[in-house]
């Protein structure tokens, strides 16, 4: 993945939570109230905070940027050991091809479309949206 921009991977919605979007990048952390933007289309997106996954939590596994300062965690059960051992690797594989999650609100209030699997977006920092707007 390209510096400066990311890949949406997954979003799904959770209840009293928002929309989590997995997103791969080579960056060194998203701070909060970066905006991304889909430079065909032009749709926006607000990154509000880092989603840690409980499960890597859970063995001291989780990776951590210094500018993420705002976050919370999303913690899975699993029927078997077995279970949460494969979901610990397969989440361990996604931090090593820098997949992680993020809840995202629309820039545009009125947005009610989750952005297409697959679809790059520019990184916009909070300083650069700033001087646009000056």
């Amino acid at each position: 993945m390209e510096s400066g921009f990311v890949k949406i991977i997954e979003c799904f919605n959770i209840t009293a939570i928002g929309l989590i979007m997995e997103l791969q990048h080579n960056e060194n952390g998203i701070p909060p109230n970066t905006h991304i933007i889909n430079e065909k289309t032009k749709e926006r997106w607000i990154i509000k905070k880092r989603v840690l996954s409980g499960t890597l939590l859970i063995v001291d596994s989780e990776t951590y940027f210094d500018c993420e300062t705002e976050y919370q965690h999303i913690s899975s059960q699993y029927k078997t050991k077995k279970d949460r051992e494969i979901a610990i690797q397969k989440e361990l594989e996604k931090r090593k091809n820098g997949i992680y999650w993020y809840l995202l609100i629309p820039e545009n209030k009125k947005q009610k479309v989750k952005p297409e699997i697959g679809s790059i977006f520019k990184i916009y920092s909070t300083i650069e949206n700033q001087l646009k707007t000056e």
